[in-house]
């Protein structure tokens, strides 16, 4: 079983301690609620109604979820903080991808609005490297909104690097995510 506990200590602050946990099926319902609320508060002012509307309705559905969580190279993780979800990742050990059979990619990461700048976003990003690590993968990489200039610069302070771009469908509007790459020293 996949867990790991980190404890951060930020500045004049109590420290606080992260666990990250696998999800399992039994967890579907609070994957479904914390995919939708985390994906609509990042992106719901930079987006029609209608576009998120049909996005979060096809993505984040309990069917499509589960289906994904049943896929044996998805990996979905909680960060909890005093038994509390704070964020989630969703992994791919077989990605398609340009870059070869050796990467791991990271599909999702998000944090609840109420825990940005807490140390849950830094906790999951070490995880997901360190698990790619543990699985001997050379690559971890992701793809992050061309606008979302916050994620682009957390990513670039982790060593991560652009290496191209695709386009993410939102609802009906054809968005451009930069993809990032951070080459792992096994």
């Amino acid at each position: 079983m996949w867990e790991l506990k980190i404890l951060v200590v930020i500045s004049n602050l109590a420290p606080m301690s992260i666990k990250i946990e696998k999800v399992s099926i039994d967890d579907l319902d609070e994957l479904v609620k914390i995919s939708f609320e985390t994906f609509y508060e990042t992106f719901y002012q930079q987006n029609t109604e209608e576009d998120m509307e049909l996005f979060l309705a096809s993505s984040f559905n309990p069917d499509k979820l589960h289906e994904e969580m049943l896929q044996p190279d998805n990996h979905f993780f909680f960060a909890k903080e005093s038994e509390m979800v704070a964020g989630y990742l969703k992994l791919s050990t077989a990605p398609s991808s340009e870059l070869g059979r050796e990467v791991l990619e990271i599909a999702r990461i998000y944090v609840v609005k109420e825990k940005l700048g807490s140390g849950v976003g830094k906790a999951l990003l070490e995880f997901a490297i360190s698990f790619a690590s543990e699985l001997a993968k050379k690559t971890v990489y992701l793809g992050v909104w061309e606008h979302n200039k916050k994620a682009i610069n957390f990513y670039e302070r982790f060593g991560f690097t652009k290496f191209g771009e695709h386009i993410f469908m939102v609802g009906k509007d054809p968005q451009t995510d930069w993809l990032f790459k951070k080459e792992l020293e096994n």
